[in-house]
């Protein structure tokens, strides 16, 4: 059995820290372990430097070179030693980012993949799928970029920068308040800098995002450039979002180029300073030539680490106004949540009743302006109308995929708003009209009705939709994968495998969108008689434009303008003389026209 993720359930966070803070949590004493390590990195510069200093003041000190070997013998050992604690160092790093990177990467793209899953389904027809996917990778990998490439190398310069300093004022004071002036202003620099760097990276985050959606979009509508001859139209519409990525990208890098060059001429300051400050002390004796190579080594060290630690937060601003993005474009507020106090829906007659339910898209007119129907439980009743009258938006609210804005809808007495989302939606099996298929073997995309079902249960489903016949005939037969969103097969096709998914569910209640619109004749009239099969003892909604699908209906709902203007059997209604018979006599080919003739 799958474990369903439920990340609405709890309180997810929104901010960048509180996120990171979410995800390294369960990690919290091999982070810890790795700022040691990271430390115990920086201070290698720092021991190394002063080592160096006692032996070169040791040789100055040695009055013969018989006893050079005495001298310099500890300084020298240690100075090995230290070199084994970089090394052991960095190798820790590695081991705690081969233990916990991949684990964090995959935490981040799986909760955050959960998270955005549970999102309404308006939330989806408003954003592009290409820039969705693109966001979650985004933020797996700059938040991966951020803690595990970025972080040990800006604790090291910290450490580094530290114990220079604190070397530097044991030597002579001047040096400290010299270099810690030069790093001040070189951070406050770098900061006032990195404001400007963080919007820059964000604006170039939202650009790299668009330009994924928008080939993400044209890729999947590959059929459509060729049917319209449109390549040259699409590299141009894509031009121009690739315009403004390269602006945007332009923009940051001249901003960095600008803020380096500060950087380089304020560390040539600091040298030259530095260099005086050596050569001058020196002529009076203040300074040893071990405290020359202290200071210039440590200076030269600190300069270029600083240096490599200001493009490192370049890097984190960077990764953090592409998470900054990410975050705002994914992780919005769940539109349609469970109530507090939600309970499963439990199923006795498959009941449904609209009980003056308004309901409008966002601040537009209303679609159905208090709407009042009640749907007898194991009926099976017709949806008609011209489109865009509102029967596909009736099925919708069924099954809660948008909120209605006054009114109740109920099933068996239960309130639609106050039973959670899984169980409605397991309790109603939906075939729409342009069935969406994964890119998987044909037996995962019938068994994704019931994933406990049997290989021969899969069969026997597919055998009812008179899929069965078609699938035999492929080279992998079941295991045949389908493509994109089942572009390897025909509409008919596709349309059968969603038939055999929801016979496979075996819900109580069943909405048909067009089910049967891409069949041929002959195949309809075979899938009609299992249809019936399905639909006994069910609940089921049959919207169709082929009225000849509704004959046996128990009753017929007829939909104009978001309102039900007429409600009875076929021959109930052809007799009122109304726009059940007008639309029956305006048949063209068995279809309905788009609008009224």
């Amino acid at each position: 059995m799958v474990n369903e993720l439920h990340p609405s359930d709890k309180k997810f966070p929104k901010t960048l820290s509180s996120l990171m803070l979410y995800f390294l949590k369960p990690y919290t004493f091999l982070i810890w372990v790795g700022i040691l390590c990271s430390m115990a990195s920086g201070l290698y510069g720092v021991v190394n430097s002063n080592l160096l200093k006692l032996i070169i003041d040791s040789l100055e000190r040695v009055p013969s070179s018989n006893n050079i070997a005495s001298a310099v013998f500890w300084p020298a050992l240690f100075f090995i030693i230290n070199f084994e604690i970089h090394n052991l160092s960095w190798r820790g790093i590695g081991y705690i980012n081969k233990k916990i990177q991949p684990y964090i990467k995959n935490k981040v793209i799986r909760e955050t993949f959960s998270y955005v899953i549970s999102h309404s389904h308006q939330f989806f027809q408003e954003n592009l799928s290409g820039k969705i996917s693109n966001n979650i990778n985004i933020l797996a990998n700059n938040m991966e970029e951020s803690i595990h490439d970025i972080s040990p190398h800006i604790i090291r310069g910290a450490v580094l920068l530290i114990g220079a300093l604190i070397s530097m004022y044991f030597v002579r004071p001047i040096f400290f308040y010299g270099f810690a002036v030069w790093a001040f202003f070189f951070f406050l620099i770098s900061w006032l800098f990195s404001k400007k760097i963080v919007r820059l990276a964000d604006t170039y985050a939202e650009s790299e995002s668009l330009v994924s959606g928008q080939l993400v979009d044209s890729v999947s509508n590959s059929q459509n450039i060729r049917l319209f001859s449109r390549s040259a139209y699409e590299s141009s519409y894509i031009l121009k979002a690739l315009e403004i990525m390269k602006n945007k990208f332009q923009q940051k890098q001249w901003f960095l180029i600008k803020l380096h060059l500060i950087q380089g001429f304020s560390q040539t300051l600091m040298l030259s300073f530095m260099m005086y400050t050596l050569i001058r002390l020196r002529t009076l004796g203040l300074v040893t030539i071990g405290d020359f190579a202290l200071i210039l080594g440590l200076s030269i060290e600190v300069g270029f680490t600083i240096w490599y630690v200001t493009e490192q937060i370049d890097n984190l601003n960077n990764a953090v106004g592409k998470c900054n993005q990410s975050i705002r474009s994914l992780f919005k507020s769940v539109g349609i949540q469970d109530q507090p106090n939600a309970t499963p829906l439990h199923i006795t007659k498959g009941e449904i009743i609209f009980d003056n339910v308004t309901f409008h898209y966002r601040e537009a007119i209303p679609l159905f302006q208090n709407l009042s129907v009640t749907i007898e439980g194991g009926s099976k009743v017709g949806l008609v109308g011209y489109s865009g009258c509102g029967k596909t938006t009736f099925a919708n609210l069924i099954l809660r995929l948008f909120d209605i804005n006054e009114g109740k809808i109920l099933i068996d007495k239960q309130i639609v708003k106050v039973i959670t989302q899984d169980s409605l939606r397991n309790a109603v099996g939906m075939i729409p009209q342009d069935p969406s298929l994964y890119h998987r073997s044909l037996t995962d995309n019938i068994r994704y009705g019931c994933l406990d079902a049997t290989d021969e249960a899969v069969i026997e489903a597919a055998k009812r939709a008179h899929a069965h016949e078609f699938i035999s005939k492929l080279p992998e037969g079941y295991d045949s994968l389908v493509g994109e969103r089942g572009i390897k097969l025909s509409g008919g096709q596709r349309q059968r495998i969603a038939i055999a998914r929801a016979t496979l569910k075996n819900a109580p209640i069943l909405i048909l969108d067009e089910a049967t619109s891409q069949l041929d004749s002959v195949t309809e009239s075979l899938i009609q008689e299992s249809l019936w099969e399905i639909m006994k003892g069910k609940t089921s909604l049959v919207i169709a434009h082929r009225l000849s699908t509704l004959l046996h209906m128990d009753r017929i709902l007829v939909f104009e303008n978001g309102k039900i203007v007429e409600d009875g059997t076929h021959h109930e209604l052809l007799k009122k003389e109304g726009l059940y018979k007008t639309l029956w006599e305006a048949q063209v080919g068995g279809f309905l026209p788009n609008k009224p003739l």
